[in-house]
């Protein structure tokens, strides 16, 4: 008997060091050091101007160029109201990371809005609108000059290490000082069991099942304005890759980035892809998908080769195997033991 226990556990500390070494491993894989992703909001070509998204922006929040554009057109508007941009072309949201030093990253986040009507009435062709956000690689949050965190970044994830239930994603104090009433958005959900089953198309590349799947909460959203009011329901789900944790698409309506470009409220629909479900639903393929948010438009990560008879080698797969097997061992031990 006690030579059986020393022989499981000694077989648990192995397999323990081996995924650990295997997940130390996945960390090194992704260099998030000049990283680079873009995400897209496509309009379909054959209803031009018929399908839009609305960017609600608060101006003294926003980068000086774009809010000098849109006051140049709205003369008669207060500086602090909140200022509807009608978007009827495609929009790109770009991050990339400049620097890291001492586990403090330096974030820069773009956001390109094309065929633009300021409150459906005044147009522009273009709107950018861009910042830099200090990212915490240790405690995986962005934070302010203070060192306060203000939220999680949208684009990355650690595989290994995912946010747990009820942890802050975007901290809406800030926004709350303005005038909204509101509350911060925390983890919902994590899970692993998304589209299991179903390959996910992007524009850049098709991935493969498991995804890492989080979800926020749903918060309630009130902004008194000088002629009425601004109200709405936030809530915000990302997709990652399992293998990397870089988000493949998602919907979200704030999101730490949006608000340090002055987005307070922003409609996330990919009508392209939207399209494109539509017609894989009507061809009767069902374990293939498109997601109507952001989706994945170009990056310079270099993804494990996948298909769909071969997974990758990568750490955080050889992990969950290797879990997997200590669950299984600990079950026949437990199993002979009981019956000892």
């Amino acid at each position: 008997m006690k030579n059986r226990l020393l022989l499981f556990l000694f077989i648990i500390s192995q397999l323990v060091i081996l995924s650990s070494s295997a997940m130390s491993s996945n960390y090194t894989t992704l260099n998030i050091d000049g990283l680079y992703l873009k995400y897209a909001l496509l309009a379909p070509n054959d209803t031009p101007g018929h399908d839009v998204n609305i960017f609600e922006v608060y101006l003294p929040r926003m980068p000086e160029r774009p809010r000098n554009l849109i006051l140049e057109r709205l003369n008669d508007t207060k500086t602090d109201e909140l200022v509807s941009l009608v978007v009827r072309g495609d929009v790109f949201l770009t991050f990339r990371i400049l620097n890291i030093q001492n586990e403090i990253a330096l974030v820069n986040t773009t956001l390109e809005l094309n065929d633009v009507w300021i409150y459906n009435r005044h147009y522009l062709k273009k709107i950018v609108m861009s910042t830099i956000l200090t990212l915490d690689l240790k405690r995986m949050e962005y934070v302010n000059d203070n060192g306060s965190a203000i939220g999680r970044p949208t684009f990355l994830v650690f595989p290994w290490e995912l946010p747990p239930k009820k942890s802050l994603l975007v901290n809406m104090s800030d926004v709350g000082r303005l005038g909204a009433v509101t509350q911060d958005l925390v983890v919902d959900n994590v899970s692993y069991s998304k589209w299991v089953d179903a390959k996910l198309n992007t524009y850049y590349r098709t991935f493969e099942p498991p995804y890492i799947y989080i979800s926020s909460s749903q918060v309630p959203f009130y902004w008194k304005l000088s002629d009425g009011y601004y109200s709405a329901t936030i809530w915000n789900y990302y997709i990652y890759d399992f293998d990397m944790g870089v988000l493949i698409t998602g919907l979200f309506d704030v999101t730490p980035e949006f608000l340090a470009l002055g987005v307070i409220n922003g409609d996330s629909y990919d009508y392209l892809a939207a399209k494109k479900m539509d017609e894989l639903q009507k061809k009767g393929i069902r374990h293939e998908l498109w997601n109507p948010g952001f989706n994945l438009y170009d990056t310079n990560i270099e993804f494990p080769e996948t298909s769909s008879t071969a997974t990758p080698n990568t750490g955080m797969r050889y992990f969950f195997t290797v879990s997997l097997v200590v669950l299984l061992l600990t079950a026949i031990f437990t199993r002979r033991w009981g019956r000892g």
